[in-house]
């Protein structure tokens, strides 16, 4: 027979086994929080993958592009010159290198001097891209994943070119750039080409969040007007001593024979036709041109043979005594640009600082080794030194001459004196509401420009000094009678509301303290 359980047996029973089950659902829920922690960075990931999907096609189509223009001229640089198509790798690679503005090296020689046109494109077609990325909206996430991209993917394809140089190497005269050089050159490059892209707009925006001063823009658009225009000049001066030196110019081309070699050296001329601009530049502001054991300056002259091409017709083969008078060049570019667009002296000053920075960047890109001859290139530090010099200068002189003059119009001071001192008529009082800034200018006209209106108002300054008597007496002792209309002719206008009545125990009539009279004073002489 089964046994048999009570109520309170049961009971019991049930609350002996709650008291001694083990408490498994709160390690249960312990285990399972960590769960949404550990799947947080998913998002995270996710977005920065969609951000990479998004802007990595901004970023390849420029130089896909680049690619293909590179493989179809090595093709055609293969095929004009019967060479064989073994060379076509190392041909693609040097060619990639070249573009990016990295040296090249081949045959136991490092060229670093290269031509800047084609550089040139490449960063405006990176920063095109990189403007129609950012040129909506954009969150300081995308930016910092297309800086990633803008420096990254140039640094990877460069890193191939590398290779493929390097083992075309052993069958080709042919070896890899420095390491150092290539990687630099082509970061800077692509720099360039990013801070270009971004935009007036977007750096204002940035400033901005950060707490920065947004007139850095200013400075830097003004930076980039000047080497602009600088540069125009300096252009000219080149096709001026080419035009000079014409002989020599023709004498190269002579020196070549063949259908395709004098093209070929014209449009080579015309590629590297920036450098030497930039070589203008720092040469007309008075920094040096070292080519190789050679220095070219405004003050003396010491050549080596220099390379057959063409362009180089622009080199003078010795510096006349006149020629200093050439720094007047920059000068009067640097004050045509203050002149142009003025702006605050600090905001002019750090503007030189960023032309100096910008032209840093250009002179190190249109320098560099070149095989035999060494360095080829500005003297960097004087060069940045002087073109921080001639916008500080400037805008100093500028801004002394300006408080000269300034200083030689304060006697003009008196005027707002003179006219206060005057009583008040329609025409102040309407005046008594315009601002500071157009009471001085009407007091200044005033004052310079002396008319009848200023005789008569000086006549009336006797006739205000008597009223000023007049009422010292009504203070001292109260009038019996009113003034008639005529002595009140030239009281001064005051304010109701500002003056004290006098207590005379009359009263008032209220035609005497409502309207004025035609000159425009009380009928009670104030």
């Amino acid at each position: 027979m089964p046994p048999t359980f009570s109520g309170t047996g049961v009971a019991q029973l049930i609350t002996m086994s709650k008291n001694n089950s083990p408490q498994k659902r709160p390690t249960s829920v312990r285990r399972r929080r960590p769960k949404p922690q550990n799947a947080t960075p998913a998002p995270a990931t996710a977005a920065t993958t969609s951000r990479v999907r998004r802007l990595l096609p901004s970023v390849l189509i420029p130089h896909g592009i680049a690619v293909l223009l590179v493989i179809v001229t090595a093709v055609a640089v293969l095929l004009f010159s019967a060479s064989s198509m073994v060379a076509l790798p190392a041909t693609i690679a040097q060619l990639w290198l070249a573009l990016n503005m990295s040296p090249v090296a081949g045959s136991g020689q490092v060229v670093g001097v290269l031509p800047m046109v084609p550089g040139m494109v490449l960063i405006w077609a990176v920063a095109r891209r990189v403007y129609s990325s950012v040129k909506k909206k954009a969150s300081i996430a995308d930016l910092a994943v297309l800086t990633t991209l803008v420096l990254l993917v140039p640094l990877v394809l460069a890193g191939i070119a590398s290779l493929m140089l390097r083992d075309a190497s052993e069958v080709l005269e042919v070896d890899a750039p420095p390491a150092a050089a290539m990687i630099g050159r082509v970061l800077l490059v692509h720099l360039i080409a990013l801070v270009l892209g971004m935009g007036p707009r977007l750096w204002r925006a940035l400033l901005r969040r950060y707490g920065g001063p947004s007139w850095l823009v200013d400075a830097a658009i003004q930076a980039i007007r000047f080497l602009i225009a600088y540069a125009v000049v300096a252009l000219v001066v080149v096709i001026v001593m080419i035009a000079v030196n014409h002989r020599a110019f023709l004498a190269t081309l002579s020196g070549y024979e063949g259908g395709g070699a004098v093209p070929a050296l014209l449009i080579l001329s015309l590629l590297y036709l920036p450098n030497i601009v930039i070589y203008a530049m720092g040469v007309l502001a008075g920094a040096p041109l070292h080519f190789g054991d050679g220095l070219i300056s405004l003050f003396s002259v010491t050549l080596v043979p220099l390379p057959p091409l063409p362009v180089l017709a622009a080199v003078p083969s010795a510096a006349p005594e006149w020629a200093v008078v050439l720094l007047l060049i920059p000068a009067t570019v640097a004050v045509w640009g203050c002149l142009r667009t003025p702006l605050r002296l600090p905001v002019t000053l750090v503007s030189a600082v960023v032309t100096a920075v910008f032209f840093l960047a250009a002179a190190v890109l249109a320098g560099g080794h070149l095989g035999v001859y060494g360095r080829v290139g500005l003297a960097l530090l004087p060069a940045a030194g002087l073109m921080f010099l001639y916008p500080a200068v400037a805008v100093l002189l500028i801004t002394g001459i300006d408080r000269l003059r300034s200083g030689m119009r304060r006697p003009a001071a008196p005027a707002p004196v003179l006219v206060d001192e005057t009583p008040a008529t329609d025409e102040d009082t309407e005046d008594a509401d315009a601002t500071p800034a157009e009471v001085e200018e009407v007091d200044t006209e005033a004052y310079i420009e002396e008319t009848d209106e200023q005789e008569a108002d000086a006549d009336t300054v006797d006739a205000a000094d008597a009223a000023d008597t007049a009422d010292t007496d009504v203070e001292a002792s109260p009038p019996e009678t009113p003034e008639s209309p005529e002595e009140s002719e030239g009281g001064e206008d005051t304010d109701i509301p500002d003056a004290e009545p006098e207590e005379t125990g009359d009263t008032p009539d209220p035609g005497v303290d409502g309207p004025e009279t035609d000159d425009g004073s009380r009928p009670d002489g104030r």
